[in-house]
């Protein structure tokens, strides 16, 4: 039998980034009483473009999408 105690800690709780306040959000959703503000954001830097974003989506999207 061993007689050390394990001392057992809690793990760290992440805390929520802070938001940026946006402007006008970019599409304004209500669904079933909950309004979602969306806003859209683009890469700068990004080398693909929205169409082969879409396409890659597609072709990635497994075939037995169940809901």
């Amino acid at each position: 039998m061993n007689d050390t105690k394990t001392t057992r800690t809690a793990p760290a709780v992440p805390f929520p980034l802070p938001v940026k306040k946006a402007g006008k959000p970019d599409l304004v959703k209500n669904i079933d009483g909950t309004t979602f503000d969306i806003y859209v954001h683009f890469s700068q830097t990004s080398k693909e473009t929205f169409t082969d974003k879409v396409v890659r989506l597609i072709r990635n999207e497994p075939d037995d999408v169940t809901e």
